[in-house]
């Protein structure tokens, strides 16, 4: 469970050896989830996120590997998990100011090149999230 949201992203970092890209945001999404005691979701999504980022990864490696053949469902499942990802972060946010609202909706979920890239950069973030998580359940 995450007590300080700005503590807890600074130990992701740290444990992803300091590749977060938006952290920032990532801290804001974090502090949307304690302020809303909605911390399940947050790790849901980051769940999801990590889901999406192997598939990309897939997708990616598709046309160098002939084992892969299912490139239409890969497709779809990942249209379908972006999309609800999309649908829950808004559900996390529902509760912020009008302003934090604002700013992550046009930089995450405006119809852009710009917000695409940014939104995988996000997801990227929130994979760090969910490796982190794992590990912690492992040294338990």
């Amino acid at each position: 469970m995450i007590e300080n949201p700005g503590l807890f992203c600074d130990e992701v970092e740290k444990f992803s050896n300091m590749k977060l890209l938006v952290k920032d945001d990532l801290q804001k999404l974090a502090s949307a989830a304690v302020n809303s005691l909605q911390q399940e979701l947050f790790f849901s999504i980051a769940f999801s996120a990590k889901y999406v980022q192997g598939l990309v990864r897939v997708l990616q490696q598709a046309g160098t590997n002939p084992e892969i053949k299912n490139l239409e469902q890969i497709k779809n499942d990942l249209t379908e998990n972006m999309e609800q990802i999309t649908a829950t972060l808004k559900i996390l946010l529902a509760n912020e100011s009008n302003e934090v609202k604002a700013t992550l909706e046009e930089k995450y979920f405006s119809l852009t090149a710009e917000s695409f890239v940014n939104l995988r950069n996000l997801l990227s973030d929130l994979e760090w999230v969910k490796i982190y998580q794992n590990h912690l359940k492992r040294i338990k």
